[in-house]
């Protein structure tokens, strides 16, 4: 197999879908920690957390993609995220994890397009190798949402 034929991933579990991030778009898995919510903002942004001196938003995508609500368990996780956009004022986005997430490599020669009837805009495609239901993120999507929640005037009254 060519080295251009796959790519090193990680599943990220949810509740009900796993999410097939690249290993290069991951910067760090940290242990959950409640974020702290910041003013007037929809139940799917669950607020920021504190990481390497920077306030990372996160987010839980089954909520944003309304297809599950959010549940903490004690192998709950965040998955620090490299904003694709590279953007200063939103360098990093979390996302809320169900459990701890594995390494996956994902093959063109064994990849399966699932269906994509009715899959939310915060998602780009369904990738069903087997019978695991697993989507790649729209992170793009994600950003621009993302970035109508937060300001620094609002993680500047966190400090307050």
């Amino acid at each position: 197999m060519s080295d251009n034929s796959s790519v090193r991933c990680m599943l990220l579990p949810m509740s009900s879908i796993s999410l097939v991030i690249p290993n290069s778009a991951v910067a760090e898995i940290i242990g959950f920690s409640k974020p702290q919510r910041l003013d007037d903002s929809s139940d799917w942004f669950l607020g920021v957390v504190l990481w390497r001196g920077v306030y990372v938003p996160v987010i839980s995508v089954e909520q944003l993609c309304a297809v599950d609500t959010l549940h903490v368990g004690p192998r709950s996780r965040i998955g620090i995220i490299y904003n694709p956009e590279k953007d200063a004022d939103l360098p990093y986005i979390g996302l809320h994890m169900q459990d701890i997430p594995r390494a996956y490599l994902a093959e063109s020669d064994t990849m399966e397009s699932g269906s994509d009837n009715d899959l939310s805009e915060y998602l780009l495609s369904r990738v069903d190798d087997d019978e695991f239901a697993r989507a790649i993120p729209n992170l793009d999507a994600i950003a621009v949402d993302l970035k109508l929640e937060i300001s620094q005037e609002k993680v500047d009254n966190l400090n307050r």
